[in-house]
């Protein structure tokens, strides 16, 4: 058993509460010091995170209506648009108490389609991709004329999973629009457990589930209250949960184990689509997964990582992609640092609540 309070001495606890960024040192102090919501030094950290020089850079890139770039194009181009920025803002600790946040939020439900998912694609961008078609002379099959049909109605697992998670997070946890995405996420779960993403013409013919495609649904029950989780989602929740501990996060469950992918062992931040060991520990430990030898693997990789200072480094991120950057890239990162030391106090420490 790892002593909790010993990695709790060594870990950079005066940098992660450093006032400049108050993001990182509200959720320090609620996640990793167990203070309360209602604790003043919480409410202060929480009341300048509108403040901040992160926040701010991207708040005054938003249009007045509420969106980010493109009025119809929530998703393009990739990590500036409106969908990118919701997520982003969810994980720096920013709600909807913030007007602007309220309005960006608002904007982006109108993509939400009447199945419950939130779509990728608009009808003007199908449109467009059809009339490109016809003109190269393309002869259009009857599965391009059905997927010309459906374009703008494609519906992720990840990109709802984010959107779920982001709204709870800003909000939006008592949200009927919220219940309807997630009720969608319950119904389309793969028989494996995970979940796919079978609109998309490059797995429609996959039968196993996709990792990326499984974290972010999972994320977004993990935000679910507790009070709001039904039995389906309990259910479903235990069969996701599963879909990851039976690949030991990171490896194939047949073929001796082998890592899937190297990229996974990377950790990054801010989540998006992407699959890593870091995020499948934190969502699966917030979930309440903390006793299972499943998850020893990817904990020990995470203890390798660590720096003799008792930072992590940030190895992974879209640098120069995003609407500002968030760390720099290769350096010790407050928010991988954070993270991980809030999955290890979830893991180690005495009052730390098991799944049953």
């Amino acid at each position: 058993m790892v002593d909790w309070i010993k990695l709790l001495e060594k870990s950079p606890l005066d940098w992660l509460l450093d006032e400049a960024n108050p993001s990182v040192r509200c959720f320090t102090l609620r996640d990793v010091l167990g203070m309360e919501e209602y604790d003043s030094q919480v409410k202060d950290a929480k009341r300048e995170i509108p403040k901040s020089t992160v926040v701010q850079k991207i708040l005054q890139k938003q249009n007045r209506e509420g969106y980010w770039q493109e009025p119809s194009e929530p998703y393009h181009p990739k990590y500036k648009s409106s969908y990118w920025q919701i997520m982003t803002l969810s994980q720096l600790g920013i709600d909807k108490t913030d007007k602007r946040v309220g309005k960006a939020c608002e904007y982006i439900f109108q993509f939400q389609l009447k199945e419950g998912g939130f779509s990728s694609h608009t009808q003007l961008t199908a449109s467009k991709e059809y009339d490109w078609l016809l003109k190269k002379g393309k002869k259009l099959s009857p599965r391009d004329e059905f997927v010309q049909s459906i374009m703008f109605e494609h519906q992720y697992s990840c990109l709802t999973g984010n959107m779920v998670a982001a709204l709870i997070r800003m909000g939006y946890a008592n949200d009927q629009r919220v219940a309807k995405a997630l009720e969608w996420l319950l119904e389309i779960q793969n028989s494996d457990g995970g979940w796919l993403c079978p609109y998309w013409r490059a797995h429609v013919r996959d039968k196993h589930g996709c990792f990326h495609g499984t974290i972010c649904p999972l994320e977004a029950f993990s935000e679910v209250p507790n009070k709001n989780l039904t039995k389906k989602m309990k259910q479903t929740i235990e069969r996701g949960a599963e879909f990851l501990l039976m690949h030991r996060l990171f490896k194939a469950d047949h073929h001796n184990y082998k890592v899937i992918n190297k990229s996974w062992l990377q950790l990054s931040f801010p989540w998006f689509y992407g699959y890593n060991i870091l995020r499948g520990l934190d969502v699966l430990t917030k979930l309440g997964y903390i006793k299972d030898e499943r998850l020893n693997d990817a904990v020990e990789i995470l203890f390798q990582k660590r720096q003799k200072d008792g930072t992590w480094i940030l190895e992974n991120a879209p640098i120069g992609r995003m609407q500002t950057n968030i760390e720099a890239k290769g350096k010790p990162s407050k928010w991988i640092t954070l993270i991980a030391m809030r999955v290890l106090k979830r893991l180690y420490s005495t009052d730390s609540n098991a799944h049953n």
